[in-house]
């Protein structure tokens, strides 16, 4: 069921990712709102890291050759607790063929190795501020509020100590992202007359 979640995620951000011109990209459906270029790079980041830093405590996708050296994608971090000129960055460095690849890969990371795990690893409570620390990215203040203000840190979480796995993923790397398609759905709709 993961596996399927994560395909349909990869699905619809190709889906959104191949119509966007470059105007597009940059577009905001208000002056506070997000540009649609950002929203899709956060995805693909968010994802990147929920994986791979977060839960399994290994290099992301981002940090393996061709990325590092790819304008747009490499820039750190995942966009959590960006001020809205980064984000407007983000957006204006973004090329989507690029974007798409770099989402492919991660996914195609995701999947791999979700048939090699079993439902204890799946139970388990990773340690995603130890799995954190070794990147400056995600010891920015602006990170650990927002991280740590969301409605994944209520009570009940924090009775457990955390996070199992299997709700990690689907909480940070397919329920986040389709409230995140939603939106450029909805910026599309009133930038353009259309949904994405």
């Amino acid at each position: 069921m993961l596996t399927q979640q994560l395909r349909t995620v990869n699905i619809r951000l190709h889906h959104v990712g191949r119509a966007l011109s470059a105007e597009l990209l940059t577009a905001r459906a208000a002056p506070s709102a997000n540009p649609v270029g950002f929203l899709l790079w956060h995805m693909a980041r968010s994802q990147d890291w929920g994986v791979n830093t977060a839960v399994r405590g290994v290099a992301e996708v981002v940090h393996r050759d061709p990325w590092p050296a790819m304008p747009g994608i490499n820039i750190p971090g995942i966009g959590t607790g960006f001020r809205p000129d980064e984000a407007a960055a983000v957006a204006a460095s973004v090329e989507p063929g690029s974007l798409l690849a770099y989402a492919d890969a991660v996914h195609e990371e995701a999947v791999g190795w979700l048939r090699t795990v079993s439902e204890a690893d799946l139970d388990a409570i990773p340690d995603v501020a130890a799995h954190d620390a070794g990147y400056p990215e995600y010891q920015r203040r602006e990170f650990l509020e927002e991280m740590n203000g969301g409605p994944e840190r209520d009570d009940a979480v924090a009775d457990t100590g955390g996070q199992p796995v299997w709700l990690f993923l689907t909480s940070v790397c397919v329920t986040h992202l389709h409230r995140h398609l939603g939106e450029v759905d909805l910026t599309l709709g009133v930038l353009t007359g259309r949904a994405g």
